[in-house]
C-alpha cells in the first residue's frame, strides 16, 4: 500500500515515518506541509518521494499513486484535511483526536460509508502492550470480575520550566484547539473499552484549570465513569513536572496494576506476580505501538471493514467528554451516557 502524510510534525517524524520504514508491506511515496524545513526534513530522510506545500496539488497531481492518507495536521485542520482525502476516495488514518465535535464526525462517517473507504484514528493506546497483556490476563479470568479501575494521568507541565517555549507550546495549543481530556482522557478511554469492552452509562466529572491562568484549556480532570459492571475512576492531571501514568484494576478474585513496562497481578492467596512486558510509555513516538495499529488498519481495508473499531469508540469519546463538560457546569452531577458499540 502507498502512503502519503500530510503535515510533517513531530508525530509523522517521529512515530508514523519510523514504522513505515521498517514495513514492507507500507511505502511512503510523498509528503505534505506548508513549511518548507519540513519538507526538506522529509526529503533528507526519503530522497525519492513528492513533496508538496499544499494537500490539494497532491491529489491533483499524484492521486492515482496514493492507497492511503496519512492526516498529521493540527486537530483544528483534521476535518477539512479527512474530507478532501475521503472525496478522493483515499483510506485514511487521521492522528487523535478525530475531530473535536460530534457533528464533524457524524458528517465524516457518512463520507467515509458513501465512499467505501476505511476512516481509521490513531488511538494507540489500544495496541500498548501492558495493555493488551492486561486485558488478556482479564479475559482468562485471572481476577475474576472487574468491579473498580482508577487511571491516573499526569503529564509534564514544562512550560513553567522553559518560558522560552511557552509562546511556541501555546500556538500549537491553539491550533489543536484541545486540553488535558482531548489530549490524554482520550487514551484513558480507550484504554478502559480495551479492558473491559462495552461502554458507560453515566458520568460525574469535576474539570478545572488551576495553573494555567494565561488559557482557556483544562490542566486537571476528574471523572467517574459508570461502565456497566464497572465503575471507573480517571483522573488526568498536567500540573507535574514527571509525565507518568498508572492503572490499577480490581476484581473479584484479586488486582491487576500496570506502570509503564511493569503489570503486577496480585490473587487472592497467591504471591504477587510481576510481569515485565516491554511498553516504554515514558517514550512519547509509541513506534511499536503504531505498528499494531498499521496491522489493524491493514486488515480493515483488506476485509474491507468500513467502520473500524477506534472509529467507533471516537464517537464515544466524543460523547463521553460533552457529557463531562455538561457534568461539571453542573457541579459535577450525574450525566446518562447513551452509546452503543
Amino acid at each position: 500500500m502507498k502512503v502519503a502524510i500530510v503535515g510533517f510534525g513531530f508525530s509523522a517524524e517521529k512515530s508514523h515515518l519510523p514504522a513505515y520504514k521498517n514495513r514492507s508491506d507500507i511505502h511512503l511515496t510523498a509528503v505534505v506541509d506548508p513549511v518548507t524545513v519540513r519538507r526538506a526534513a522529509a526529503l533528507r530522510q526519503y530522497p525519492n518521494i513528492r513533496v508538496y506545500e499544499k494537500f490539494g496539488d497532491l491529489l491533483e497531481e499524484y492521486s492515482d499513486e496514493i492507497d492511503i492518507v496519512d492526516i498529521c495536521v493540527p486537530n483544528t485542520f483534521h476535518m477539512e484535511s479527512v474530507k478532501q482525502a475521503l472525496g478522493a476516495d483515499k483510506h485514511v488514518l487521521c492522528e487523535k483526536p478525530l475531530v473535536l465535535n460530534k457533528g464533524e464526525y457524524d458528517e465524516l462517517v457518512n463520507i467515509a460509508n458513501e465512499r467505501k473507504r476505511v476512516l481509521y484514528p490513531c488511538h494507540n493506546y489500544k495496541f500498548a502492550p501492558s495493555i493488551v497483556h492486561a486485558a488478556y490476563l482479564i479475559s482468562l479470568g485471572e481476577i475474576g470480575q472487574p468491579l473498580f479501575a482508577s487511571f491516573n494521568i499526569f503529564t509534564a507541565n514544562f512550560q513553567r520550566e522553559k518560558p522560552q517555549l511557552q509562546s511556541d507550546f501555546q500556538k500549537v495549543q491553539e491550533l489543536s484547539s484541545s486540553g488535558i481530556i482531548i489530549d490524554h482522557g482520550l487514551d484513558a478511554i480507550s484504554v478502559a473499552q480495551t479492558l473491559f469492552g462495552g461502554s458507560p452509562q453515566r458520568i460525574s466529572a469535576h474539570i478545572r484549570n488551576l495553573n494555567q491562568q494565561d488559557s482557556e484549556l483544562e490542566d486537571l480532570a476528574v471523572f467517574c465513569l459508570d461502565w456497566e459492571e464497572q465503575l471507573i475512576n480517571i483522573n488526568l492531571s498536567s500540573l507535574g513536572s514527571i509525565p507518568k501514568a498508572y492503572y490499577r484494576i480490581q476484581g473479584t478474585k484479586g488486582e491487576i496494576s500496570i506502570e509503564n513496562n511493569d503489570i503486577f497481578l496480585s490473587v487472592k492467596n497467591k504471591p504477587v506476580q510481576h510481569i515485565s512486558v516491554p511498553t516504554h510509555s515514558e517514550v512519547p513516538t509509541h513506534v511499536s505501538w503504531f505498528n499494531g495499529l498499521i496491522d489493524d488498519l491493514l486488515d480493515c481495508i483488506k476485509t474491507e471493514k468500513i467502520k473500524p473499531f477506534p472509529l467507533i469508540e471516537a464517537g464515544l469519546v466524543l460523547d463521553i467528554i460533552e457529557k463531562a463538560n455538561y457534568s461539571n457546569q453542573n457541579g459535577g452531577s450525574w450525566i446518562g451516557i447513551e452509546f452503543t458499540t
